[in-house]
C-alpha cells in the first residue's frame, strides 16, 4: 500500500502542474520527474506562452531534469 500512496502523491504533484497550465491558458498537462523518491523536475505545458508546439510538459520536465 505504501507504493500506491507514494504514486498518488506524485500524481497529485503532476496534477498541480496541470492546474498551473490551465490557469495560464495552456492545455492542462503537467509532468514531474522523480529520482530516488524525490521530485527533481516539474513542468507544465508552455506551448501557447512560448509559441512552440514542442513545449509539452513532458519535454519541459525532461529538459529541467537534465540540469539536475
Amino acid at each position: 500500500m505504501e507504493q500506491l500512496e507514494t504514486d498518488q502523491a506524485m500524481m497529485r504533484k503532476a496534477l498541480d502542474e496541470a492546474m498551473r497550465a490551465f490557469e495560464a491558458g495552456e492545455v492542462p498537462v503537467g509532468a514531474i520527474v522523480v529520482a530516488g523518491g524525490r521530485v527533481i523536475a516539474r513542468a507544465h505545458n508552455l506551448t501557447e506562452r512560448l509559441n512552440d508546439v514542442t513545449a509539452h510538459a513532458e519535454m519541459q520536465a525532461i529538459t529541467a531534469a537534465a540540469h539536475y
